[in-house]
């Protein structure tokens, strides 16, 4: 994901940062990335290229149940953040107030 996201010179989206990969290393599984505060996107380990999972309607109106839950009020934005990344063929699923944060 952070390959893409750089290959896209994507640091920020809908005014969240994200962090900007330096290096990796695919036989030791390292990533070094930036450090980002307040507003960001972290954590694309559960997330996927280009397919999406497929799941059934009733599966995820449960899961934007708990988003609901999880974000309030940020549930748009949240919404939107998604779309965006879904749009350049990432689709996020570990999808939490530790990976997309607004300072209270």
């Amino acid at each position: 994901m952070y390959l893409r996201l750089r290959e896209l010179g994507l640091d920020e989206l809908h005014g969240c940062h994200i962090p900007e990969l330096i290096d990796y290393d695919d036989e030791l599984q390292l990533l070094c990335m930036t450090m980002v505060k307040r507003p960001y996107i972290l954590d694309f380990g559960g997330a996927f290229l280009d397919d999406p999972p497929q799941f059934s309607e009733e599966t995820m109106a449960e899961w934007w149940a708990e988003k609901r839950e999880q974000f309030g009020r940020r549930l748009p934005d949240v919404a939107r953040i998604l779309q965006s990344l879904a749009e350049l063929g990432i689709h996020v699923l570990d999808v939490n107030a530790n990976n997309i944060s607004w300072p209270d």
